[in-house]
C-alpha cells in the first residue's frame, strides 16, 4: 500500500476452514492481531481465516488498507461474507471499513460501525482504570449491535513490575461464544443475545467506590473517572459476570500498582484470593468471608459452579466446552 509517497507492505497468514462447506469456503474471518481465543473456533465452523500483520502501518492507512485488501480478497478467494476481529486501534479501524465487512467482532474499540454492518462489541475493566479512561456511549446500542462488558477481566496479563497478584482471568472464553453469536447472526440472521454493558446508572466516580480493607489491595489510579459499582469483595456487579467472577475465589481488578516507579509501568490487572478458612483471613485481618464460610465444601463450590455455567449456555454467553472447563478447575479450588 502506498500512502503519502511511502509503500507499506502487508504480510498475511490465510488458514483453510477445517471442513470446507461444498464448493470451497465461501467465508472468511479477517484479524490483525494473531490469537487463538476465537481462530480455531472459526476454523470448525468453516470459515477461513486470515491474520493480517498491520502492526507498521500508521493507524490513518489501517482503514484503507482493510478495504483495498478485502475488496481484493473477497474477488480472488471468492468469498460471499467477511467477519472482522480486531481490537484497540485496529477495532476503531475495522469500524470506519464496516461497510466492506459483514459482521464485526470489535475489543475496547472507542468507535462503532453504522448500520447495516453488524458489530459485537466488548471492553474489560482496565478501560476505565487507565491514564485515559473509556468514553461511555450515551445511548444503548443500536439495532445492528450489541455492547459486553468483560466485568473483572483484565485486557493484560503481562506481569511486568507489578505489585499485587496478577489477574489472569481469561478472555477468550466470552469471545468464543459471541464470535457464535455473531456467525450466527450474519448467516441465519439469529439475534445475539441481548447487551450485557453498564448504564448510567451502573457506574459512581471512581473516588466514591468503598473498597475492602484487605491486604494487597492495590490503591487505585488516581484521576477524575466514571467506573462501574463493586460489591464488598471490590468486584464488580454490571456486565457480564463469567462463571469465575459470579462466583469467585478472589477480588479481580483491572488495575495493579507499579513496583518499581522509574520502571515500565504495570499493565495487569490484580487478583487478591480469599483465605481458605475463617482464622487465616483473622490472622491476616482479611474482611473478605474465606472460601471455607462462602461455599463451605469444594464440592458445593463445584455443584454451584455447574448451574452457573449451564445457565450461560442456556443464554447462549458460553460454550459447553468453556462451561465444562469451568466446571474442571472448579474441582481444584484452593480449599
Amino acid at each position: 500500500m502506498k500512502l503519502d509517497g511511502t509503500t507499506y507492505e502487508i504480510a498475511g497468514t490465510l488458514l483453510k476452514p477445517t471442513q470446507p462447506p461444498s464448493g470451497g469456503a465461501k467465508s472468511i474471518l479477517i484479524e490483525t492481531q494473531p490469537s487463538e481465543d476465537v481462530k480455531p473456533l472459526a476454523l470448525e465452523r468453516g470459515l477461513a481465516v486470515l491474520t493480517l500483520d498491520v502492526a507498521n502501518l500508521p493507524d490513518k492507512a489501517k482503514e484503507p488498507a482493510l478495504r483495498d485488501l478485502l475488496g481484493h480478497i473477497r474477488g480472488a478467494l471468492k468469498m460471499k461474507r467477511a467477519l472482522g476481529r480486531a481490537q484497540g486501534a485496529d477495532a476503531d479501524a475495522m469500524s470506519n471499513a464496516a461497510s466492506a465487512f459483514d459482521g464485526l467482532l470489535l475489543h475496547d474499540a472507542s468507535r462503532e460501525p453504522g448500520s447495516p454492518t453488524r458489530f459485537i462489541a466488548t471492553w474489560s475493566a482496565d478501560a476505565y482504570w487507565r491514564e485515559k479512561p473509556r468514553i461511555e456511549f450515551e445511548k444503548s446500542a443500536p439495532p445492528n449491535g450489541r455492547r459486553f462488558y468483560l466485568a473483572g477481566i483484565a485486557g493484560s496479563t503481562t506481569a511486568i513490575n507489578c505489585v499485587a497478584p496478577i489477574n489472569a482471568r481469561a478472555i477468550a472464553p466470552a469471545l468464543r461464544a459471541l464470535f457464535v453469536a455473531l456467525d450466527e447472526w450474519t448467516t441465519k440472521s439469529v439475534a445475539p443475545p441481548a447487551s450485557r454493558a453498564p448504564v448510567n446508572g451502573d457506574l459512581t466516580p471512581g473516588q466514591d467506590l468503598k473498597w475492602p480493607k484487605a491486604p494487597a489491595l492495590p490503591s487505585p489510579p488516581e484521576g477524575a473517572r466514571r467506573v462501574p459499582k463493586i460489591d464488598a469483595d471490590g468486584n464488580e456487579i454490571a456486565g457480564l459476570r463469567l462463571p469465575d467472577l459470579a462466583l469467585p475465589i478472589a477480588t479481580f481488578r483491572g488495575f495493579n500498582a507499579q513496583k518499581n516507579k522509574k520502571g515500565q509501568p504495570c499493565v495487569a490487572g490484580a487478583a487478591i484470593p480469599f483465605e481458605a478458612t475463617k482464622p487465616d483471613r483473622e490472622k491476616n485481618d482479611d474482611p473478605r468471608s474465606s472460601l471455607v464460610e462462602r461455599y463451605g465444601s469444594r464440592a458445593y463450590f463445584v455443584a454451584t459452579m455447574r448451574i452457573i455455567a449451564d445457565k450461560l449456555v442456556k443464554e447462549r454467553l458460553l460454550l459447553q466446552q468453556d462451561a465444562d472447563a469451568y466446571v474442571a478447575t472448579a474441582r481444584s479450588a484452593p480449599f
